[in-house]
């Protein structure tokens, strides 16, 4: 059995694998286990493995690692961003500043499809990262989530306090202030998004929490995978270092 770790900043998610086969999986807050508590693995008797995949410090890696050591007596594989996998080369000129969270996505990805890409992972801020047909990763964007989108507004404006996501007609105008804030945060990411994938003539592919409210508003032929960062832990040749616990 193996388990596998996405920490985000906002949640963890897990997955226990049997070969291939997931059998068991779970979510919490990051803060919970950046607080001390840990992670809820019920349900997992025994373990081979643990992998993984964070952006959310040093005090997650160290927590997990702790209590991966004490209940299964097992460390944990950390993946790292390195220049070249397999035949996926990174785009940045210095590998380590990538987001582990990107770098995992795009090898998923590009395991999945071996054809030009955008990845698009729409979590607390939205990444999107570019891919050849050959493998190259292009660099990519970053831009705020659809919350972050809204919480710039509260905090910019004394009369704009909004505290809701768009409803289910996301792209018309809005007819009050809460639905012209919700509506504007989504229509502004789903046209960065659509004129990347014009642009590049390439496979759109949607990942992350908000991914799937995103994915619906979005003319272009897109596909959904729920767990990409999870499934770039599978892929042959990701680089870890081992966690370090107390």
């Amino acid at each position: 059995m193996i388990l596998q770790i996405d920490a985000g900043n906002t949640r963890i998610k897990w997955r226990v694998l049997n070969g291939s086969q997931v059998v068991l999986q779970g979510n919490q807050l990051t803060a919970s286990v950046v607080d001390g508590e840990p992670l809820q693995l019920s349900g997992v008797a025994a373990l081979k493995q643990a992998q993984l995949s964070t952006v959310a410090g040093d005090a997650v890696v160290t927590n997990l690692s702790q209590q991966l050591h004490d209940q299964f007596g097992i460390a944990l594989h950390v993946a790292e961003v390195s220049a070249q996998v397999g035949s996926v080369s990174c785009g940045y000129s210095v590998p380590e500043k990538l987001g582990v969270d990107r770098w995992m996505a795009v090898l998923a990805v590009f395991q999945k499809t071996r054809q030009a890409s955008v990845v698009v992972d729409v979590g607390s801020a939205v990444t999107v990262d570019l891919i050849t047909g050959d493998g190259v990763h292009q660099g990519g964007y970053i831009v705020p989530g659809i919350r972050l989108l809204q919480e710039s507004l509260w905090k910019g404006t004394s009369q704009v306090k909004v505290d809701q996501l768009a409803d289910g007609n996301m792209l018309n105008p809005g007819t009050s202030t809460d639905q012209a804030v919700a509506r504007g945060c989504v229509l502004m990411l789903v046209a960065l998004i659509e004129r990347l994938a014009k642009e590049h003539s390439a496979c759109l592919v949607i990942t992350g929490g908000d991914g799937l409210l995103l994915k619906a508003q979005i003319e272009a032929h897109a596909i959904y995978c729920a767990d990409l960062v999870l499934d770039g832990l599978s892929v042959e040749g990701v680089r870890f270092s081992l966690g370090v616990h107390r």
